[in-house]
């Protein structure tokens, strides 16, 4: 069973959607390479697998169609000296803080107080926490001078994305709706001044850290912030209020923070202050030009590899599963910011969406797509050479779609492993296809095509398999006896439906 560590450092600099344990990755890698081998994640989102190549000294190739994926993963291997870096930051910080905090400056009983967090509901601010002179925290009732200074604030803003995102109830996005409205006029033109600042910044690299500091800014900084409140009331007074947290989608929740935009970014400049000094003693002693021959980074779709045959020693990847997390839709928030969403490949992202301009995304095209990457990591990997793949769905016809696509390609099913959730999360906990861990499956490259393809096998003996497995190994969970199934069945070129033997499973165990 796989033993996750809480993601730190370089890893919580930014969020990304689906970050798998990196050191149980890291297994993997030195499981299946030798140092100085070539690792591919095709679908390599924030660099991950990547980073965990280069530590265990291989040379690593990343592909990702999301411009913000590969940009993330580039900064997280690019070695910046921290002092320069908390220079620039002071730089910023000298310019407009001030200017920033003016948009939250309120008078309170002679004094100007600094607007810390305003709680909106239903468009009406009924709590403000602000600070006084003297840096004590105070909490009031919001008054129309609030919804004025933030409907109305003091300075013009710079320039701010209204770019239009794609309907999609999925994940809460309505009919015209821009990604400007994900914030309060007041924090769009506090994130505006914060960016046109950054983009004055020549050094490219110091430049690109900031911008990554300002995406991770976005969600804390936006109307999608929830409110959460202690069911246990004190005295019976209300609940207090804590804050949480961009979930998943563009959900606004009726009750909601807007909080100061300089203090959503100086925090996230700390988490990222952190992450580089990692990046820095893991990367600063070796040249730029070294580095840059060992990690390849490709802005592209994974179903077209501008690498040669029989290039790559080890692949490792984390495909989109089916609909579970919408990727490219989901980071349209950064790319927009950033100006990076303009020449955005819809077209070719392997995914399953609803979203009404995004026509023919469906089970077949998903599948079609994903069966050319296939293709592709067939071509591009050693012969007998290893193939992993995180994959986490309940969804029968999907299961026996993937392990049909592989044996297409050449693939033989090497081994089944869990690998465990490196911290809770909504969708993994609650989406109705999703199993309570991801697998890694692991297949070799044995480039023997057109073999016969799996169907699916009634349960008629299912339950006697499982006992009997049981029977052998008491100490067994869901996983082994999954493993133990596929082993057994697919060389005769069935398998049993996955639904039914988790089903199976828990009533035979308990």
């Amino acid at each position: 069973m796989a033993n996750t560590t809480t993601y730190k450092g370089i890893y919580a600099m930014h969020k990304y959607w689906g970050k798998k344990p990196f050191n149980e990755i890291s297994k993997f890698i030195e499981k299946y390479t030798a140092e100085g081998e070539v690792v591919l994640d095709s679908f390599c989102g924030s660099g991950v697998t990547l980073i965990e190549a280069l530590k265990a000294n291989r040379r690593c190739v990343g592909v990702d169609l999301n411009p913000i994926a590969v940009k993330l993963a580039r900064i997280s291997m690019t070695a910046v000296s921290p002092e320069d870096i908390k220079a620039a930051f002071h730089l910023i910080k000298k310019k407009m803080q001030t200017r920033i905090n003016s948009l939250y400056e309120v008078e309170e009983a002679g004094e100007t107080t600094l607007v810390t967090h305003t709680i909106w509901k239903n468009d009406v601010p009924i709590e403000v926490w602000y600070s006084t002179p003297k840096g004590k925290k105070m909490i009031r009732e919001g008054r129309d001078t609030d919804v004025e200074m933030c409907r109305h604030p003091g300075l013009a803003p710079k320039w701010y994305p209204t770019s239009e995102m794609l309907e999609n109830s999925r994940i809460n996005v309505g009919k015209d709706q821009r990604v400007s409205d994900l914030f309060t006029p007041r924090a769009l033109v506090g994130l505006s001044l914060i960016l046109d600042e950054i983009q004055k910044i020549e050094d490219p690299k110091i430049r690109d850290i900031f911008e990554l500091t300002f995406t991770g800014t976005l969600s804390q900084a936006s109307n999608l912030v929830f409110v959460i409140r202690d069911r246990k009331k004190n005295q019976g007074r209300e609940a207090k209020a804590e804050v949480g947290s961009w979930v998943v989608g563009y959900w606004v929740p009726e009750e909601h923070f807007e909080i100061n935009v300089w203090n959503c970014f100086e925090n996230r400049f700390k988490r990222i202050l952190r992450g580089e000094q990692e990046i820095y003693d893991l990367f600063s002693g070796q040249r730029e030009k070294e580095l840059s021959e060992k990690a390849v980074l490709i802005n592209g779709t994974a179903t077209e590899l501008p690498l040669e045959d029989d290039s790559i020693d080890y692949v490792f990847i984390d495909p989109p599963h089916a609909n579970r997390i919408l990727y490219m839709e989901q980071s349209l928030l950064w790319n927009a910011w950033l100006r990076l969403d303009e020449d955005m490949d819809w077209e070719n992202e392997i995914v399953v969406s609803k979203a009404k301009r995004r026509t023919g995304k469906d089970a077949a095209n998903y599948n079609f797509l994903l069966s050319r990457a296939f293709s592709e990591i067939q071509r591009v990997l050693k012969p007998d050479r290893y193939f992993s793949m995180a994959f986490n769905c309940l969804d029968d016809g999907t299961w026996i779609d993937i392990l049909n696509i592989f044996i297409r390609h050449g693939f033989e099913l090497e081994d089944i492993v869990p690998l465990e959730y490196s911290a809770t999360s909504v969708i993994q906990d609650n989406r109705k296809n999703a199993l309570k861990t991801d697998f890694v499956l692991t297949f070799k490259n044995t480039g023997l095509q057109d073999r016969r393809q799996l169907i699916f096998a009634d349960d008629e003996m299912l339950e006697n398999r499982i006992r009997e497995i049981l029977r052998q190994h008491p100490e067994f969970e869901v996983y082994n006896i999954m493993s133990a199934l596929f082993e057994a069945t697919i060389p005769r070129g069935f398998v049993y439906r996955v639904s039914h033997i988790v089903k199976k499973c828990a009533e035979i165990m308990g």
